[in-house]
């Protein structure tokens, strides 16, 4: 099992279009470091915490889980295709949003396929600037 720790860099682009109270949320989120990791059996407590708090259900299965300073803040789902469940009282939007992305390509492997809008999307080139 590996541990990859992240500190996501906000793009140009994505600085120029956020307003000054976004962006300071975004630098808070930028803050520090944090750690991706598989979940194993003793985060199920936690797992079912951080669901309770998003107000929403626990799939059954692993999932890829995001600690900041040891605490769990988010985790996405790795045995079905569904939107990471987070802590909705932190500012999580980066860390779910690489999350998720990590627990796609972690799935591809594992033969979960993803939802059929998703994969027309991903098949389409980024024309936006």
């Amino acid at each position: 099992m590996s541990v990859h720790r992240f500190v996501p860099e906000l793009p140009a682009r994505l600085r120029r279009a956020l307003g000054r109270h976004e962006l300071e949320a975004c630098k808070l989120e930028r803050a520090g470091s944090f750690v991706i990791r598989y979940s194993c059996p003793g985060d199920q407590a936690e797992l079912e915490r951080l669901a309770a708090l998003d107000g929403r259900s626990l799939p059954e299965g692993s999932f890829l889980l995001a600690e900041i300073h040891g605490e769990l803040v988010a985790a996405a789902p790795l045995d079905v295709d569904a939107e990471p469940v987070s802590d909705p009282f932190r500012s999580t939007a980066n860390v779910r949003e690489l999350l998720r992305l990590q627990a796609g390509y972690v799935r591809q492997p594992r033969g979960v396929l993803a939802r059929p809008a998703e994969a027309g999307a991903a098949a389409l080139p980024d024309t936006a600037e």
